[in-house]
């Protein structure tokens, strides 16, 4: 009984040992690599848009319609503050 203990040890010490080997090999060998980050777009705000000429203008979107409509139109909005 005493060998098949040792046996049964050894084996699982051996077979521990190479799957953190392997891990390491894994994680070593493979580059890191980060991806272009993914703007959220959120829930819908109210904006409050404006140009240079001409009044405000309210717009309602997320954060993603937003950007979009001040690269369609050159307004900068901002986000509308309830008083």
């Amino acid at each position: 009984m005493k060998i098949s203990s040792s046996i049964i040890k050894a084996l699982v010490a051996s077979a521990l040992s190479a799957a953190m080997i392997v891990g390491a090999m894994n994680l070593t060998a493979s580059d890191a690599e980060a991806g272009r980050p993914q703007l959220l777009c959120g829930p819908s705000l109210q904006w409050s848009c404006s140009k240079a000429s001409g009044p405000d203008f309210l717009f309602e979107g997320t954060v993603c319609d937003k950007v979009r409509y001040e690269a369609q139109t050159g307004q900068t909005c901002s986000p509308l503050k309830i008083k």
